[in-house]
């Protein structure tokens, strides 16, 4: 059974299976009148008026006027939580800081003692809308964290959620172990985290590969420090872990540093980098994942993207949804902040929130551009250009969604 795209007006795609990095990144390929047709999940062939013998069983789409891309990645949420932080948004208006909250028992802790009191079922079925709302914009591949149970029991129930939603989805979601995200209320300093984390916690999960696909550790003033982010990150290496870090979303505490020294997938935020880190991730194949919601969330200043990408850095984009620092999952909301405030162009926007998304996660052999033999994530768009996605952020003028997860028409 085929699924075949005819009349698409305009195809735009980054190309290959690899970061791209600096100028590369504006490089799209645009193509006019294609044809696409999908099997078995997969791009099996591209091309203007192709030929295609059509059985009963073929579903055929008339994307007449229609602007196709990839379907997005998003590599930074923080699903999945529990429960909302709404008080703490207006705390934010009168003033309170981040860290101030959050060491006054709000922030991060404060959805701990949220999801600690959930069940498996309550985290799953709270965590399912989100999911297929970020389907129906065009998201088919997620990245997941746990980071908010903080203790044994509950940061497992945040993998099995994550696991679950997978299933129950099809969205493509990868599973990143984060119990470095706050100190717990139970450890009395971050030293005597880092201990328990190193000493039991990464050794029953290498027992347990099948249940993350990373590590990720809040490398930040008034959290983890640079030696405690890198004594975790190096024991999940020893391990056979892949790595990433939040990273400078507050103050620069060496996070780009690190993550290149120790091939870090990702080094995420980057608010606060300095010349030296975006020299260390330049030089590095470390992706830099920015999150713009988050610093229009918290009226934070913007991450030097272009500083970035004219230094030769791979840029990514995301989400960060998550209940406390950014409520925004819409891709078109985060392209429109990468244009407004990152200065990125169109094509570099494209390739962060898909090539390169998939890059940092480690799947752009699979994911992220429009391929024959690639996953056939494929969106299709009802716009003059694919540069009018970002110039129309929440305007729902995305009308297909093809991928694993079928087709969805809007």
């Amino acid at each position: 059974m085929k699924t075949i795209v005819r009349n698409i007006r305009q195809l735009a795609t980054p190309l290959g299976e690899r970061l791209r990095k600096g100028a590369e990144m504006a490089v799209i390929n645009e193509r006019e009148h294609v044809d696409i047709c999908l099997s078995a999940g997969r791009f099996l062939r591209i091309g203007r008026d192709l030929n295609l013998e059509i059985k009963p069983e073929d579903t055929v789409i008339d994307a007449s006027g229609l602007v196709a891309t990839p379907a997005f990645v998003d590599p930074h949420t923080h699903i999945p939580f529990f429960g909302f932080r709404e008080k703490e948004f207006f705390l934010r208006q009168r003033g309170a800081g981040y860290l101030e909250i959050l060491q006054a028992g709000g922030g991060i802790l404060e959805t701990t003692r949220q999801v600690r009191a959930a069940s498996l079922e309550d985290l799953i079925g709270f965590n399912l809308p989100f999911v297929y709302a970020l389907q129906r914009k065009g998201v088919l591949v997620l990245e997941g964290k746990s980071g908010y149970g903080l203790d044994r029991e509950n940061e497992w129930k945040q993998l099995e959620a994550l696991s679950a939603i997978e299933k129950i989805t099809g969205t493509k979601v990868f599973k990143t172990f984060m119990g470095p995200h706050a100190i717990p209320p139970e450890f009395p300093n971050a030293d005597a985290a880092i201990d328990w984390l190193c000493a039991e916690v990464l050794e029953e999960l290498a027992k347990n590969r099948e249940m993350v696909d990373f590590l990720d550790v809040f490398c930040e003033k008034g959290v983890f420090n640079y030696a405690q982010s890198e004594r975790y990150l190096e024991k999940g290496k020893a391990l056979g872990f892949k790595t990433r870090l939040h990273a400078e979303e507050m103050s620069f505490e060496g996070g780009s540093l690190l993550g290149a020294k120790v091939g870090a997938s990702s080094v995420d935020h980057l608010i606060a980098i300095e010349p030296a880190g975006i020299h260390a991730l330049a030089n590095s194949d470390t992706v830099a994942t920015l999150l713009p919601g988050t610093s229009l969330f918290l009226n934070k200043p913007f991450a030097p993207a272009r500083n970035l990408i004219d230094a030769g850095v791979g840029v990514a984009l995301a989400s960060d949804f998550n209940p406390g620092s950014c409520t925004f999952y819409d891709p078109t909301i985060i392209a429109f902040l990468a244009a407004s405030k990152y200065k990125m162009t169109p094509a570099e926007i494209l390739t962060a929130q898909t090539l390169n998304a998939a890059s940092s996660l480690g799947v752009a052999d699979s994911w992220g551009s429009i391929e024959e033999g690639k996953i056939g994530g494929l969106l299709l768009w009802d716009v003059p250009d694919f540069t009018a996605i970002p110039y129309l952020p929440g305007h729902e003028r995305l009308r297909f969604v093809i991928g694993p997860v079928g087709i969805l028409r809007l």
